[in-house]
């Protein structure tokens, strides 16, 4: 298909790697991991609608298009999400206000009731676009980043604390590889599942297929001994864990959840501390998170921890009728 001068193609699995480099060209501060990346797109895929589309010139990649939306039947609000990007030097508004105009028009064509974008708060050009678009803001999401050189005295004092916290609570905190339990995977997803359930969001929040899930936790950043969770009796009631990209990146938080009953004890805290101390002795200089703008408490835990803000996602809306 031929939009302006440029053309698009179905995207495959090999086209994971272009698309973590033009993520990377076109936000710098952000690279992406192309493993991290190719790993992601399985895992959205199995519970997804999903059509991406590389868009080349000249029979060159230069971009990349993406629609997405959970499963109408399981979500009758039928918002679609769409996404373009292009490389900095083609990056142009009428290039990606065609592929925008593309994207909604099949996006309305499957049934989308309102489009989804996102886009970073710094990045004044698509925000220009998406608001000349009629879209309009919705909610944040809070990125930021900790020099874990900086505040490796303080990190390691709430740790401290709380360990001797969690023995007087009676909870235990450890890593996955140590934990015997066959089903503790089981256990985290529906503790997971739970936790999903109480971020604040506008895009209603659909259970995670338990098959979506464990390829989620076969991530090539993850490691089972380094995926930090709490155990009170038989119940997992929290889990947080970083991610390491195998080619770049900055290390990040991958997810960090507790279960509704254990909240208020300070679990997410503990495990958020196992995360950056054992961070610190593998010689990680900083890490990264992001969180919804509305979500009080891990917000507050960030700023304590010694968490500096960076630029804020933006999500946007738009009805597709």
């Amino acid at each position: 298909m031929k939009i302006l001068d440029l053309e698009l193609r179905p995207a495959t699995a090999d086209d994971a790697a272009f698309a973590a480099d033009l993520l990377t060209a076109v936000y710098p501060d952000d690279p992406e991991d192309p493993i991290l990346m190719r790993h992601s797109w399985s895992v959205n895929e199995l519970g997804n609608v999903i059509e991406r589309s590389i868009v080349t010139r000249e029979g060159r990649p230069v971009g990349m298009t993406t629609l997405r939306h959970t499963p109408w039947e399981r979500m009758p609000e039928r918002y679609g999400r769409v996404a373009a990007e292009l490389l900095p030097d083609l990056r142009t508004p009428a290039r990606l206000d065609a592929l925008f105009a593309h994207l909604e028009g099949r996006s309305r064509a499957d049934g989308t009731k309102t489009f989804v974008a996102w886009a970073w708060e710094n990045d004044r050009e698509m925000l220009a676009l998406l608001t000349a678009r009629g879209y309009r803001e919705e909610r944040r999401e809070r990125f930021w980043e900790c020099d874990l050189v900086a505040n490796r005295d303080r990190l390691t004092a709430m740790a401290e604390q709380s360990r001797e916290r969690m023995r007087n609570e009676g909870i235990t905190i450890l890593t996955v590889d140590r934990d015997a339990d066959p089903e503790k995977f089981r256990k985290i997803w529906r503790m997971t599942d739970e936790a999903e359930q109480d971020i604040p969001t506008t895009v209603p929040h659909v259970q995670t297929p338990w098959e979506m899930f464990e390829q989620w936790m076969r991530s090539p950043g993850l490691r089972e001994d380094r995926m930090w969770f709490a155990r009170n009796g038989d119940d997992v009631v929290g889990i947080s864990m970083l991610s390491y990209p195998p080619v770049r990146g900055v290390v990040q938080t991958d997810w960090t959840a507790t279960a509704r009953r254990i909240r208020g004890r300070g679990v997410a805290r503990a495990l958020k501390c196992e995360t950056v101390m054992q961070a610190i002795a593998l010689g990680i200089d900083r890490v990264r998170t992001d969180n919804d703008g509305e979500n009080a408490p891990i917000l507050h835990l960030n700023e304590e921890m010694g968490y500096r803000r960076r630029a804020d996602m933006v999500q946007h809306l738009k009805p597709a009728g």
